[in-house]
């Protein structure tokens, strides 16, 4: 594909390129030198051009462009020599197939049909690549290498390995086409045990989940258990028990992962001690399915903004940016809808023991009990002890998240003396968190010295009233509230802030300045082609969580006046078909909406008059969008409260969080605006000045 793109002659620059091929400007910058080290392999070197200003090209002649299309049309991958980047990627797979047993320079050598020195350069390269990813290279002379490092964080970096290099749809498909380092990855981990674990995960779908994975879920799960599998034929198993497994086994994803457990069994003829059915619980306790529970979604609006709320609450209290966590929105969108019914007609919350939960995670329990009171939200009126501990076990289960993928903190030890009591807090430290690097371990004296060392963060076990470095004081013997604080302090020092970052404020004022002055007819194709603008020259915008406001999505072009509905299923058809129009969904999304209202009833009637239509998020949708109708005629949907319906809105999410703005901004206009005057418009574009704001 970056052949036939760069052929067309005309100049083209990485940020152009990686959005044609849908990857990141990094990741083809990495492209163009293989396809340059190609060219020059084949004798056609001088025709790969680079300007910095223009960017790249292909300038060959009608001979030499002949010639690169037979070589293009001919090569095979058995045909293919790796470059250095290729091997390096397949000796971490191959190291991760063998387990225990060590792998020398020769044998790689004779695998790839390189020199042993080649081998050698490639071998100390890797151990380069894996620094601070949690595990390390343990080269021995004449025993050869093996990986070490905490198995999870082994296993972590083959699934991120795979995810990389395999085409999963076409190995889903059978096809066997593909690239020489996708070839070694199918052939060390997928061709002996994935067709086998397609059947065995959609049996366990229809019979033990009854609910369908996602596309990104199933493809998780399946290549998570292809490399655990190689792994656990090794002997590598992870028997590390969480700290809240007692809770974990009183959970509806612990009994299912038992049973998915039990059939790997059976069909790979392998153990599966206790800690991996605990790392399975907790796959199934991540993974996004295809359809909704059936409970009734009242408030849903509601819920949506007080999850918001609730997560940015969170991040303050703790001091943690919960709102990075995409996974933690999936799972407390799945809870709150539930939890608000359940509190408002009284149903207890059951299987959960509120007080083993808040002994061991207090601070978070402490935390969410003044987020709460912060908020003061008549959805969670009368929530109970058992209820917060619900909520609290989300949070936690995001900081467990956070923490795996946390970069290597740099840290310093100040004690008084910097002898007997540092060393061994030092070890303490250093088996408790694997995230951290001691690299210093200092008196207060020597507090000092520290400025002209790469240090995240010190932790202390006397005061430091005057250290200019972030510190955290802890007992010589840490605590579990000891630990809280470390950890607190990875989260804070080691992840990049987000707010803190100019290129995310400048990415959202330049938004907010075209949101005043143009009519954006496609808000995430505008925001995708400048967020690639903005990582093409260096400025980082991706972790900021955008979420467009209620007027760039709601615009003239989305909304029709005084239509006519015979009932509600055409008023719902009418909202969605405006959305199928303009492009921004398909007619599964429209077949999704009318099935949600005949299978959970009339709670997308929101408030007297008014209705949000809304499908299940990504089902159908091309693109976050929304839409409005409104009626000439009201209509019944049957609401005991809120009907006749006059407004219908629809609303097509994307992901779980990047509407959320968007509902905000819409409760507001409905709280400000009466529907007498929103119905009384009789042109979309009067009826856009209401939510721009401007009447």
């Amino acid at each position: 594909m970056l052949f036939r793109r760069l052929m067309d002659g005309q100049p083209h620059k990485l940020a152009e390129l990686a959005e044609y091929l849908q990857t990141s400007p990094r990741l083809v910058r990495y492209e163009m030198s293989e396809a340059g080290a190609f060219l020059e392999k084949e004798g056609l070197g001088t025709i790969l051009q680079h300007n910095r200003e223009e960017g790249w090209r292909l300038t060959p002649t009608a001979e030499e462009r002949r010639l690169l299309e037979e070589k293009l049309s001919n090569l095979d991958t058995r045909d293919y020599v790796m470059s250095s980047a290729e091997r390096r990627i397949v000796m971490q797979l191959m190291l991760l197939a063998s387990g225990p047993e060590p792998l020398t320079s020769q044998y790689f050598a004779d695998q790839f049909g390189v020199s042993k020195s080649s081998s050698d350069k490639d071998l100390a390269l890797l151990k380069s690549d894996l620094a601070g990813s949690g595990i390390s290279l343990d080269s021995r002379v004449s025993k050869g290498s093996t990986l070490k490092g905490e198995e999870t964080a082994i296993r972590r970096s083959g699934v991120r390995i795979l995810e990389q290099q395999v085409d999963f749809e076409s190995l889903y498909q059978g096809s066997q086409r593909c690239g020489v380092v996708e070839r070694w990855a199918r052939e060390l981990f997928c061709d002996g045990t994935v067709p086998a674990l397609f059947a065995l995960l959609r049996s366990a779908e229809q019979n033990v989940l009854a609910r369908w994975f996602t596309f990104d879920s199933f493809r998780m799960l399946i290549l998570t258990l292809a490399v655990s599998l190689v792994r656990v034929r090794k002997g590598m198993y992870v028997n590390d028990h969480p700290a809240s497994m007692a809770v974990m086994r009183t959970t509806r994803e612990y009994s299912e992962a038992s049973r998915i457990a039990q059939a790997l069994e059976r069909r790979f003829k392998v153990r599966l001690p206790a800690g991996e059915v605990a790392e399975l619980t907790l796959l199934l306790a991540s993974a996004k399915y295809v359809s909704p529970e059936p409970y009734l979604k009242d408030d849903w609006a509601k819920v949506q903004v007080l999850l918001e709320r609730l997560v940015h609450a969170m991040s303050e209290e703790m001091g943690v940016g919960f709102y990075r966590d995409e996974a933690l929105y999936t799972a407390l969108q799945a809870h709150l809808g539930p939890a608000v019914f359940r509190l408002r007609h009284g149903i207890p919350v059951t299987s959960f023991n509120a007080q083993e939960i808040r002994k061991n995670y207090p601070e978070c329990f402490e935390s969410m009990l003044r987020a709460l009171d912060r908020l003061k939200s008549p959805l969670l009126e009368n929530i109970t002890e058992d209820d917060v501990a619900c909520l609290v076990l989300h949070f936690c289960a995001s900081l467990e998240r956070q923490k795996r993928s946390l970069p290597v903190s740099r840290v310093a030890i100040v004690c008084m003396h910097g002898a007997g009591t540092a060393n061994l807090l030092r070890e303490l430290i250093s088996s408790r968190f694997k995230n951290i690097w001691v690299v210093a371990t200092v008196t207060h004296t020597d507090l000092p010295s520290l400025l002209e060392r790469d240090v995240d963060f010190v932790i202390s076990s006397i005061p430091l009233p005057g250290c200019t470095l972030p510190w955290v004081q802890v007992d010589a013997i840490p605590g579990e509230q000891d630990w809280e604080k470390i950890s607190r302090m990875m989260h804070q020092y080691s992840c990049p802030a987000v707010e803190n970052n100019p290129a995310v404020r400048f990415f959202k004022d330049m938004m907010a300045v075209v949101q005043r002055h143009c009519e954006v007819w496609d808000v995430d194709g505008l925001m995708n082609s400048l967020t690639a603008c903005f990582e093409a020259n260096g400025l980082p915008v991706q972790n900021g969580r955008i979420q467009p406001k209620l007027a760039q999505l709601l615009t003239p072009d989305k909304m029709r006046c005084g239509c006519r509905a015979n009932d509600w299923e055409e008023a719902v058809r009418l909202a969605c078909g405006v959305l199928t129009e303009t492009g921004d969904v398909t007619a599964e999304f429209e077949r999704s909406a009318v099935e949600s209202v005949k299978r959970a009833g009339p709670y997308i009637v929101i408030m007297p008059g008014i209705a949000l239509v809304h499908g299940e998020a990504g089902k159908g949708v091309h693109r976050l969008a929304m839409s409005l109708v409104t009626l000439e005629n009201p209509v019944e949907f049957h609401h005991p409260d809120n009907d006749p319906v006059r407004l219908v809105f629809c609303l097509a999410p994307a992901d779980n969080w990047s509407h959320i703005q968007a509902l905000k901004d819409l409760l507001d206009v409905l709280g400000r605006c009466p529907i007498k005057k929103l119905c009384g418009a009789k042109t979309p574009q009067e009826l856009y000045r209401y939510f721009e704001g401007r009447l």
